[in-house]
């Protein structure tokens, strides 16, 4: 990948020169009386033209604003600086023959509209409308990948690779094996398999980039080398005042002036086609044909326009300007690695138009940009006319910097400031004009001439009016004697018009607007130039454009079609060279994605410079560009010029997505030729940059490169692909639309050679390096210390050295000193100043001067004597000669191994083995790949076989393992005989195998000890082979029958050492082993000794082993004995086999015949398994039948022994055993259930009356056993049973508990919905029925108390003969009632059931029932006596309420108190008789607070939907932090209101200041104060807390100090007055009624809560403590009752409402007094709270039916009397039921206070009469 895309300044691609002046002023004559033909129109069309939503112009420096480049030439006035100077003298050629403009071409068409409306663009590019990587990638040979069937040209394709996983797996070793055909081509290109689909991963809505400005006719090179001929030899003609000079037409067509002087050239020059008489063979050349006086024509036309020109050149080359003229335009880097993505320096200029920075520093102004220098365009006749003095000396003009001089990215921050001025030269740092023909005069009294050096008579010094440089008159040659009319030109101004060309830079795009231009400008042209001919429809590269369809070869063609001609100019942009360290590379890396698995990939583009092989790797920093990758963005049309990729590298460039990019390349060997075609085709152009080719900016022709013999081909890249560029190859290309590209430089091995020979080629033409190539290579020896590594840097390291040291013998022939320093220094400390090459191993420097130079330019450093500068060494001579020998030591390890093997291979035809394996195991220690080794290692491989073969023969196996000796007498020769009897310890080799290994050993080559060896034994074998023969052949007698044996029995042990088989030593070892078991047979038969089965079977496999006869005695013997013991051992298995054995099966092989030899394991095993049964039989049969004492076995224990039993044996004890043991275990598991309540009984009988069937079972049948879960159920119902018989209603008689009509009873008298009295007046009787009036004519039995007035109907006044609500004796005790027992006593009784009692029993559940729902009436009536006990509280308006209460106790009947000694219907009946002598209190109105109307109720809500403290008024506070009060529900600023919003908290709750002012709480964040509108005074507030505490009607104000804390100002806008309390009608103080609008809010832990509407609490008293009444308030004084929410006795209760109405509507949360019931039974409206947030010492004592945390009151019901099975809440202990259970019930709380304000019997004693009265309430 090229360092940078081409771009010398801000200059562009067309002339930005302004058009010369065609008027009548300056008539120009035709050569010709012929009229001029009408030329083709001259059509510009650019990409910026459309516009796009998105795109962003670049700045323009000030006067270089854009003209339309469409305005006809001839009747302009006005210069167009986007108007190439062809066209200008085209114009004048026209306005010479035409006197108006009849004759003018007809204006260019245009595509596009100017005043058009952007095109939309989306913020984020759409993905699935380009072109991405396919699903199936595409074979070779498919449609889709097929070429076009002939390209422009005739170009061949290059090779496409398609890898397979496996080899795409490694990049370096797939293109390394690729590369011996692709080098050929130049390019290649890849397709990755199916599997890679490298992600892209660019964010595109940020994504943003500049591009550049390419015209596609500028960038070929003749036509660029045409316009820049045109331009100078117009500026030379200017220069020399011939303005009536004009452009030749023959036979009415314009002459091509360039293409003339180029065959003249080609013919040899003016002078030798003047001698040929050549001039009319040049006019056919010129395409010229049948006219007459045409070489004449064509000669006077060269003599007039071309050949002074040529004769001023040559001129000029001759004297002393020449040096001026011809030199290099400063450093070729300035106009080579430039970076378009930062922008033109701004212009400079103060008062006198001076650049604000230093002009050493300022870059040239290109002639060809917008800021067109007068060298492109003829002299303005105005500006010559406002010339003062023609004699006047010339002044310098004010000039505009620009950022032609960048550096690469890797050499931005090298520094130029410190170069002396006297090494600057100064013709080459030209400036331009700043403004449009304004100038700012500056008077240069001390300009030095360029020529003789000296400043002296400046009225006679000229200054060149582009670079400002100073000549004088008479140095110039020609001399001038006077200062020329108009603008003057130096030359080497004029010689290098044109050599700055570049790119200028376009918009700033963003993906998506980049596309939308892309897309539109396709569709337009294309529309308007249709290919030519149809293309296919299936055909899937092909583009569509409406009704035109577009292939890639039109593309193609199009695209050369727009570079080569001369007259259509279309201009587009590229997005090149985007730096991925800026804008973020579009491949996951580690540190942007680090879990995407293709950040790790190898061909990932980051990670391929850095792989293992990529010699880049060692470069010690990023390059971005090489080591770090560039984007490119592209359109249609847009291209990459002709060159090689920087150091000559490698360049690897992959599509993520968009249409195709056709690339063209020429391979590495061709491209010398290809530089000297180009340079042929334009020659000036490397006249005036001799770096051309580094730049980026030229085109040529394949067609015209191929004529020239230049190997070019071609590929197409799509989506997804890969192409890799080979080192030094020249490549081009461009795109056929929208698409997105990423690219990035490799180099392997194989590259080192060509980039030494691109620093060479950088050096010649001055151009700055990259990085250092000889740093390069002394890191690749620091970091790497492989062979393989020395092998290819041997070379390339001896070739640095060598020329190193050269370098360093000439510097200390000059006697420059010398000083080492091993510290690396910045790149920019040894660069030379003069051919910019990297001197990283030495340098020339000079103590006067900062700046280095190489040795070959030691001379240019600076004016100091050579031998005052110093050679700055990094490595001495010693190190560099000791790293190089290093190195090459390393690197000849393979070859010196190499050699070895040849001299040990040459020296003896039979190497030695030894030798061969010590090869061997040395090359096995290099680390590299040797080619002989292979060989070697088989031949080694292969011998070494033939050894281990050998010592088969050699060596006996130690390893063989002795069968197994049977138990039998030793023999005198047993050791001979047991050796010969063990086939495993015989050789199973004979002769025949030695004599073949001795044959191989010949063929095989190598010498080795074991041949010898092997010899000696096969003479060995023979020599025994004989003996043998002749003791076989021998008969003896009976008396040297012992001598024999000992012979064949010492011959058998000789034969045993040689290791070797012979037939012969086999037939003496059976001759000696028949005689051995004939005398063992012997023995044993005189001993009588019993044999084992396994004896028998040995000493028959013997005999047979030695061919013993059948019909010997012994042999016979042992077969009879052979087969008795067999059928024995076959009975015996078939017993074990058995799965299940009998003890009688087993007692069958008792007795054995002595005789039958036998298996003694088998005996073992039956013996074994007999003792086993039997000792399980006598186990199981002390279970059944155990002794009297025994200890009862555990059912487990049981268990386990029966299946141990049953696993092997088949025992009907044991079976019996098992058979109770189940029984007894199923029972133990049903007790277990039962026991954990998980028993489920789905039988119809009682469950108790099956637990009593169990127990009786269990102790007739199971009693054997130890069952604990049994006896835990029998003692747990034995105290079921004793506890109802504890029951106080259970029945003797019936021997049941009758408990029903007593539950009813309790369930209905305590419904928590019952809590309040009926509204109903009549609801005056101790039942719960109204007394109502008879009807008309009916006599009422209604009777009447005369101390309370309540009426009791006649049934109810018979019971007890006094009213029960003032006579206390129904109360304490005096009249018998049936249920005479204590409340207290019933929650003991509840906790002391067993287990199975609260399981199962449903009297216990009514118990419970009634015990709970009791205990939260007696919660609920003792808060109300507590409260009521106090004087204050006892108004007459509680008393339907009080006879509520006493209802439901009168229908409970039992005492209801926590206490024995209290009774609540005692204390209740003491309340009511005080209640009902109280009088009645009247109110006539209610009250009613204040309301208010503050400035945010008025405001509308502002932008951000806030309705604040601050109004809307603070801009800034715009979409600041909000939060929303929970009341009302509008938005603050939180910094408004001071509060911290924070999120993490799990409770930000927030009232607003305004909520809290109408609710009258307190705003915890910072202190209210109210400002009434109406009232002036600075310090005067109002007192909303004190108006609403007094429900005032008017407004209550105060006075404040100014605020020291956190304050805020409220504004009151409106008051609404309130209604403050009445008097009574009876004179008594007001007291607040349940039915009082007071609806006041409280916050409970930050949470707002609505009470009940009651008068208002008292303060909280200690815990359990009770405060007297005359502690609390003064007799008389109305106490507030306590919170709702308290549910403990510790506090006085809030009494409820005396009717059951509510205030409020259902639903309302100050309304729903029921909707919440409290543990007690109390009625709050407390939120819901999750069981989470309940502290912990919270009881829930609540019964199990009743719901504690809900808000409806249809879910405080008590439907079910019961909980459901399975489903019993943990019980706990409420308050009062820990009372109960307390162990001093004198302790209660309750009890004092009861007992304190309500004595049991009340102080008057009277007795209360009832009178009967009718239904009118008269008595009677």
């Amino acid at each position: 990948m090229r360092r940078s895309t081409p771009a010398q300044s801000v200059r562009g691609t067309p002339r930005r020169a302004r058009t010369a002046l065609a008027d009548t002023t300056t008539p120009l004559d035709s050569p010709t009386s012929l009229p001029v033909a009408p030329k083709p129109p001259t059509t510009f069309i650019s990409s910026l033209e459309i516009p796009v939503q998105g795109a962003v112009p670049i700045p323009q420096t000030p006067g270089t604003a854009k003209s339309s480049p469409f305005s006809s030439a001839c009747t302009s006035t006005a210069p167009s600086p986007r108007r190439p100077l062809t066209e200008a003298l085209a114009a004048l050629q026209s306005a010479a023959h035409a006197d108006g403009a009849d004759d003018a071409p007809p204006p260019a068409p245009t595509l596009f509209q100017p005043d058009a409306a952007p095109l939309p663009a989306a913020p984020r590019l759409d993905m699935s409308t380009v072109r991405t990587p396919p699903l199936s990638r595409r074979a070779p040979g498919s449609a889709q990948a097929s070429s076009p069937k002939e390209r422009p040209f005739g170009l061949e394709d290059c090779p496409a690779f398609y890898p397979t996983p496996e080899e795409f797996r490694d990049p370096m070793s797939y293109i390394r094996a690729i590369a011996p055909r692709a080098r050929e081509y130049g390019i290649a290109k890849i397709v990755p398999p199916e599997t890679w689909r490298m992600p892209f991963v660019t964010d595109t809505e940020k994504f943003r980039f500049t591009t550049r400005l390419q015209r596609l006719n500028s960038i070929e090179a003749s036509s660029r080398a045409k316009i820049n001929f045109l331009e100078q030899l117009y500026r030379f003609h200017q220069q020399q005042g011939n303005t009536r000079v004009s452009v030749p037409t023959i036979n009415n067509k314009t002459m091509d002036l360039w293409l003339l002087r180029k065959k003249v050239q080609e013919l040899g020059g003016y002078d030798a086609v003047t001698k040929g008489k050549k001039w009319a063979d040049l006019g056919r050349l010129l395409g010229y044909s049948g006219i007459s006086g045409l070489s004449t024509q064509i000669k006077n036309s060269y003599t007039r326009v071309i050949l002074p020109y040529e004769h001023w050149c040559e001129h000029v080359r001759a004297s002393p300007l020449a040096s001026l003229a011809t030199a290099p335009r400063g450093d070729s880097q300035l106009r080579t690695h430039t970076n378009m993505q930062k922008r033109p320096w701004s212009t400079g200029g103060g008062p006198s138009g001076k650049p604000d920075c230093d002009e050493s520093l300022s870059p040239p102004d290109s002639p060809l940009t917008e800021t067109s220098s007068p060298l492109s365009e003829p002299p303005d006749e105005s500006e010559v006319k406002e010339e003062p003095d023609e004699n006047a000396p010339r002044r310098r003009r004010g000039r505009t910097s620009t950022a032609s001089e960048q550096k690469t990215p890797a050499t931005e921050s090298a520094k130029d400031d410190d170069m002396d001025s006297s090494e600057v030269c100064t013709p080459l740092n030209p400036s331009s004009l700043v403004g449009c023909f304004e100038p700012s005069y500056i008077f240069l009294a001390q300009l030095p001439c360029e020529v003789c050096h000296k400043n002296d008579r400046g009225e006679e010094m000229l200054l060149c009016d582009n670079c400002d440089c100073g000549f004088h008159m008479f140095c110039l040659d020609p001399k001038l004697t006077t200062v020329p009319r108009g603008q003057w030109f130096c030359p080497t101004c004029i010689f290098g018009t044109g050599g700055d060309f570049g790119f200028d830079e376009g918009e700033e795009h963003s993906l998506s607007s980049f596309q939308a231009r892309d897309r539109e400008f396709r569709r337009r042209w294309f529309q308007a130039h249709p290919p030519q001919q149809e293309n296919d429809v299936d055909d899937p590269t092909t583009s569509t454009f409406g009704d035109v369809r577009v292939s890639e070869y039109d593309i193609e063609r199009e695209f050369w079609r727009l570079v080569q001609s001369p007259h259509e100019t279309v201009e587009i942009e590229y997005g090149a060279d985007v730096h991925s360290t800026t804008h973020g590379s579009a491949m996951p890396t580690l540190e942007t994605h680090p879990m995407n698995p293709y950040s790790k990939d190898p061909w990932n583009l980051n990670n391929v410079p850095i792989l293992s092989d990529s010699l880049l790797r060692y470069i010690k920093s990023d390059i971005s560009g090489m080591t770090v990758p560039w984007t490119y963005v592209g359109m249609v049309f847009s291209t990459f010029c002709w060159h090689n990729e920087d150091h000559y590298t490698y360049s690897v460039n992959y599509m993520h997505w968009g249409e195709t990019k056709t690339w063209y390349g020429i391979p590495g060997d061709d491209a010398e030729k290809f530089e000297a075609a180009i340079r042929k085709e334009a020659p000036d152009l490397f006249e005036a940059q001799p770096d051309l080719l580094f730049q980026l900016v030229t085109l040529m022709s394949p067609q015209r490169l191929t004529d020239e013999g230049v190997r070019v081909y071609a590929c197409n890249q799509r989506a997804g692909e890969l192409v890799i560029t080979f080192p030094k190859a020249y490549h081009a290309g461009f795109n056929h639309g929208f698409n997105f590209n990423e690219a990035v430089n490799f180099a392997l091995p194989d590259w080192l050679t060509y980039g030494r020979q691109c620093v060479e080629r950088y050096r010649e033409h001055r151009k700055q390096p990259v990085f250092s190539h000889d740093e390069l290579l002394i890191t690749i020896t620091q970091q790497s210390q492989s062979i393989a590594t020395a092998i290819w840097l041997n070379d390339s390291l001896k070739e640095m050295t060598d020329r190193e040291m050269g370098d360093r013998l000439r510097a200390r022939s000059l006697k420059l000193g010398e000083i080492l320093e091993e510290e690396d220094r910045p790149e920019d400390q040894y660069q030379c100043l003069v051919c910019k090459a990297f001197c990283y191993l030495s340098q020339v420097t000079c103590h006067c001067s900062n700046k280095v130079a190489c040795v070959d330019h030691a001379d240019a450093l600076c004016g100091c004597a050579m031998e005052q500068r110093t050679l700055r060494k990094r490595f001495s001579d010693a190190d560099l000669l000791e790293t190089q020998a290093r190195i090459a030591e390393r690197a000849s390890v393979p070859s010196a191994w190499q050699a070895k093997l040849n001299k040990v291979l040459t020296e003896s035809a039979r190497p030695p083995l030894r030798m061969l394996r010590a090869l061997l195991a040395e090359g096995d220690r290099i680390n590299h790949p040797l080619p002989e080794l292979a060989s070697v290692r088989r031949c080694v491989s292969r011998a070494n076989d033939w050894i281990d073969a050998a010592n088969t023969f050699l060596v006996r196996k130690q390893s063989r393992k002795r069968s197994k000796r049977p138990k039998v007498r030793p023999s005198l020769n047993g050791d001979v005989t047991a050796q010969a009897e063990d086939p495993g310890d015989r050789p199973d080799r004979g002769l025949d195998e030695i004599y073949a290994l001795l044959g191989q050993v010949e063929d095989l080559g190598f010498d080795t000890q074991e041949t010898g060896i092997l010899k000696t034994q096969a003479a060995k074998a023979e020599d025994m082979k004989a003996r043998a023969r002749s003791l076989l052949t021998a008969t003896p007698t009976e008396r040297d029958r012992e001598a024999y044996l000992q012979d064949c029995e010492r011959l058998l042990l000789e034969g045993s050492s040689i290791n070797v088989f012979l037939d012969e030593l086999i037939d003496v070892e059976k001759l000696v082993a028949r005689e051995q078991l004939t005398k063992e047979l012997e023995n044993e038969a005189a001993d009588d000794s019993v044999l084992t089965l396994e004896e028998v079977a040995q000493y028959l496999t013997r005999a047979r082993a030695c061919n013993l006869p059948q019909d010997n005695k012994h042999v016979r013997m042992l077969e009879a004995r052979q087969r008795a013991g067999q059928s024995w051992d076959e009975r015996a298995r078939h017993v074990l086999s058995q799965p299940y054995k009998t003890i009688e099966e087993l007692n069958e092989f008792e007795d054995i015949d002595p005789n039958v030899p036998i298996d003694l394991t088998i005996l073992d095993k039956i013996a074994s398994s007999r003792v086993k049964a039997k000792e399980f039989d006598k186990q199981a049969r002390a279970w059944l039948e155990p002794e009297d004492g025994a200890p009862r076995p555990r059912v487990q224990d049981v268990m386990r022994v029966v299946t141990r039993a049953e696993k092997d044996f088949s025992i009907p004890s044991v079976r019996q055993l098992k058979l109770r043991a189940d029984f007894a275990l199923d029972l133990e598991s049903r007790c277990d259930q039962v026991l954990h309540d998980r028993y489920d009984n789905s039988e119809d009988e009682d469950i108790f009356d099956t637990m009593l069937k169990w127990v009786e079972y269990a102790k007739l049948h199971l009693g054997i056993f130890s069952l604990p879960k049994f006896e835990k159920l029998d003692e747990q119902l034995t105290a079921h049973y004793r506890w109802l018989e504890n029951l106080p209603w259970f029945c003797p008689n019936h021997r049941e508990p009758h408990g029903k009509e007593l539950y009813d009873d309790v369930v209905a008298a305590t419904r928590p919905e019952d809590d309040l009295p009926p509204d109903d007046e009549f609801f005056t009787c101790i039942c719960h029925d109204a007394v109502r009036p008879p009807a008309p004519g009916t006599v009422s039995d209604a009777v009447q108390c005369d101390h309370c007035f309540a009426r009791f109907h006649g049934q109810c006044a018979r019971s007890g003969g006094s009213c029960p609500f003032c006579d206390h004796h129904h109360w304490n005790g005096s009249l018998h009632k049936e249920r005479s027992w204590h409340f207290c006593y019933m929650p003991t009784m509840l906790m002391h059931a067993s287990e199975i009692t609260k399981f199962y029993s449903e009297d216990w559940k009514q118990l419970e029932v009634i015990v709970h729902r009791v205990d939260r009436l007696t919660s609920v009536i003792g808060q109300f006596l507590s409260f009521a006990s106090q004087p204050g509280n006892q108004r007459k308006e509680y008393l339907p309420q009080v006879r509520h209460y006493m209802r439901k106790l009168f229908k409970i009947q039992f005492a209801v108190s926590p206490n024995p000694e209290v009774s609540f219907g005692l204390d209740l009946a003491g309340l009511h008789r005080i209640l009902a002598e109280l009088p009645t209190t009247v109110r006539t109105k209610k009250r009613r607070r204040p309301k208010f109307v503050f400035g945010q109720d008025v405001d509308h809500d502002w932008v951000d939907g806030t309705r604040c403290i601050c109004r809307g008024r603070t801009p800034y506070l715009l979409n600041y932090p909000k939060v929303a009060c929970e009341l009302c529900n509008k938005f603050y600023h939180g910094g408004c209101v001071f509060f911290s919003i924070d999120n993490n908290k799990y409770d930000n709750r927030f009232v607003c200041p305004l909520c809290c002012l109408r609710k009258n709480r307190s705003y915890g964040y910072a202190e209210l104060r109210v400002k009434d509108i109406k009232t002036p005074g600075p310090d005067t507030y109002v007192d909303t807390v004190k108006m609403l505490d007094s429900f005032s009607k008017d407004i209550i104000y105060k006075e404040l100090p100014p605020p020291y804390t956190q304050t805020l100002f409220i504004e009151l806008i409106r008051f609404i007055p309130g209604q403050p309390d009445t008097v009574l009608t009876n004179g008594g103080p007001s007291h607040p009624s349940s039915s009082s609008s007071h609806s006041s809010h409280h916050v409970l832990n930050g949470n707002p809560y609505n009470p009940r509407v009651l008068p208002h609490p008292t303060p909280r008293a200690t815990p359990h403590t009770f405060t007297p009444p005359q502690q609390i308030s003064a007799p008389g004084v109305h106490m507030p009752p306590p919170p709702p929410w308290e549910v403990k006795w510790r506090l006085p209760m809030t009494p409820p409402s005396a009717s059951r109405k509510r205030k409020y509507p259902e639903g309302d949360a100050a309304g729903s007094a029921t909707g919440h019931a409290s543990p007690y039974g109390s009625p709050s409206c407390k939120r819901h709270t999750p069981a989470a947030e309940l502290p912990p010492s919270a009881p829930l004592s609540a019964p199990p039916q009743a719901t504690t945390t809900t808000t409806t009151a249809s879910s405080s019901s008590s439907s079910s009397p019961a909980p459901p099975p399975g489903h019993r809440a943990t019980q706990t202990l409420s308050p009062s039921l820990a009372m109960i259970m307390s162990p001093d019930t004198r302790l209660a709380p309750f009890v004092g206070s009861s007992s304190t304000s309500l004595p049991a019997t009340p102080p008057q004693q009277r007795k209360v009469k009832l009178t009967y009265t009718n239904g009118e309430g008269t008595p009677r």
